[in-house]
C-alpha cells in the first residue's frame, strides 16, 4: 500500500506519506508473516519563510545518512545560498523493523551551498552515531555537483574521524561531445559494509553491542569491526553514440575488487575476490523490425580471478496491434572455472504477452524456462525448468 496527502497553499505545503505491506504465510502457523513499513512520514514547509521539516519514517542518502531511519529532518535557510539541516533519529535495517530499539541513534548537521558558482552545489556535514553507550560512527565529509548541458560532475566523501578510515569516496563523471557521443566515469572506494562499531556483532552468537561488552572492552569491539569490515574498489568508463539509423551503441569496462577480512574474536577470515574484470557491449534498435518496436542486444565477458563468464542477451518487444504487446527474451551464459577446468552453459529463452482490455485494466502473460548443462569434475549434470505466470493489472 502507498498512500500520499498534499495540501498546499500560499503559505503552507503539506504532505503525508505512508508506504507498507504485509505478507502472510499460510505455512507454519503463519510464523514468517512480515509486516514492512517503508515510509511514514509528516511533510511540512513554510513557503515564506522556506523553513521546512520532516518527522517519521525516511529515506535519506545525503549529509552522512545512510539510507532509512526514523527520526527528524529540520531545514533552515541563510539567505538565498546557503542553508542549515540538522537530523536526528534512528536507523532503520529492514523495513521489517519497528520502532522498538533506542539503542542506536545518531544526529548531525550538515551546511548546503546551492548556486554558489554557476552549476555548482556542495555540501558539508558532521555526524556522530552512538550504539549502546559506545561510539559506533563519527564521519564528516561532504558532497560536491556541477551540471550544464553537456557536462556533470559529482563527488563525495565519508571520512570517519573515530577509526580514522575513509569509509566512503565516490566520483560519478558525464560528458556528452559536440557528435552526442557520451563518456562517462565512476569510480568507488567505500567499506563494505560502511565501517560502524555495530560491525563487530557480524559472527558472534549475540545480537548487541551491550551483550558483546561482556566478553570484549571497548578498544576490543572497534578492533573486531575493522576486522569485520571489507573495502571495495569499483572504476566503471564506459562510452555511447548514436549511429546511423534507429541504433545506439555502448560499451563500458568495470574493474572491482572486494577485499578479504581478518581472522579475530572467534570469526575466521574472508579471502578477497581479487580483481574482477567485465566487459560490456550494447546495441540498443527502434523501429527495427516493426514500427515502435525496440530491440536489444548485449554482449558481456567477466574476467574473475577464477572463472571467465562469456553472456549473450537478446531482447525485444513490438506491437502486434493496438493493445497487444509482445516481449521475447533470450539469454545464453557460458561459464569456465579455472580452478577445476569444469564448466557450465545455461540457456533462459523467454516470452511476455500484455494485452490491454481496458484504459486502466489490462491482462498480463510469461512463460519461460531454463536448461543448464554442468560438467562437474568426473561427470556432468543436465538441469531444466519452467514457469508460467498469468495475472492481471488494474490502475486506478
Amino acid at each position: 500500500m502507498d498512500v500520499a496527502g498534499r495540501r498546499r497553499s500560499s503559505d503552507y505545503d503539506i504532505r503525508t506519506r505512508f508506504t507498507g505491506g504485509y505478507l502472510h504465510d499460510f505455512l507454519d502457523n503463519g510464523v514468517n508473516s512480515d509486516t514492512t513499513v517503508s515510509s511514514m512520514y509528516f511533510d511540512a514547509q513554510d513557503i515564506q519563510r522556506r523553513l521546512s521539516m520532516r518527522i517519521g519514517r525516511q529515506s535519506r542518502s545525503t549529509g552522512g545518512v545512510l539510507g532509512r531511519f526514523d527520526g527528524l529532518l529540520l531545514n533552515f535557510p541563510l539567505g538565498n545560498t546557503f542553508a542549515v539541516n540538522a537530523v536526528g533519529g534512528f536507523p532503520v535495517e529492514s523495513s521489517t523493523d519497528s520502532l522498538n530499539d533506542t539503542s542506536r541513534y545518531f544526529y548531525g548537521l550538515t551546511l548546503e551551498a546551492e548556486g554558489f558558482a554557476k552549476g555548482w552545489d556542495a555540501n558539508a556535514f558532521v555526524i556522530d552515531q552512538q550504539v549502546d553507550g559506545l561510539r559506533d560512527r563519527r564521519a564528516i565529509g561532504g558532497e560536491l555537483r556541477y551540471f550544464d548541458p553537456t557536462r556533470s560532475f559529482f563527488s563525495l566523501v565519508d571520512y570517519d574521524i573515530h577509526f580514522k578510515e575513509l569509509n566512503i569516496w565516490q566520483l560519478l563523471g558525464n560528458w556528452t561531445l559536440p557528435d552526442k557521443t557520451t563518456l562517462n566515469l565512476v569510480v568507488d572506494y567505500r567499506k563494505s559494509p560502511i565501517l560502524t562499531t555495530n560491525n563487530a556483532l557480524m559472527g558472534q552468537t549475540v545480537i548487541s553491542i551491550d551483550e558483546l561488552q561482556n566478553s570484549f572492552s571497548s578498544s576490543e569491539l572497534y578492533d573486531l569491526a575493522r576486522d569485520r569490515t571489507a573495502t571495495s574498489k569499483l572504476v566503471t568508463l564506459g562510452v555511447s553514440r548514436p549511429m546511423d539509423g534507429n541504433i545506439q551503441f555502448s560499451f563500458d569496462i568495470t574493474a572491482l575488487n572486494l577485499s578479504g577480512t581478518d581472522a579475530s574474536g572467534g570469526v575466521e577470515a574472508m579471502e578477497g575476490t581479487g580483481n574482477d574484470y567485465n566487459y560490456n557491449l550494447q546495441l540498443i534498435g527502434s523501429n527495427i523490425f516493426s514500427q515502435g518496436d525496440i530491440t536489444i542486444v548485449g554482449l558481456r565477458y567477466a574476467d574473475g580471478d577464477d572463472r571467465d563468464v562469456y553472456s549473450l542477451n537478446f531482447n525485444t518487444r513490438f506491437l502486434v496491434s493496438r493493445n497487444l504487446r509482445v516481449n521475447p527474451r533470450f539469454r545464453m551464459d557460458s561459464r569456465k572455472n579455472r580452478v577445476n577446468n569444469t564448466g557450465q552453459m545455461i540457456y533462459r529463452p523467454s516470452i511476455r504477452l500484455d494485452y490491454r482490455v481496458k484504459n486502466r485494466l489490462s491482462l498480463e502473460a510469461e512463460i519461460g524456462g531454463e536448461y543448464s548443462n554442468r560438467e562437474i569434475t568426473d561427470d556432468s549434470g543436465i538441469d531444466s525448468s519452467y514457469y508460467i505466470s498469468v495475472g492481471y493489472r488494474a490502475d486506478f
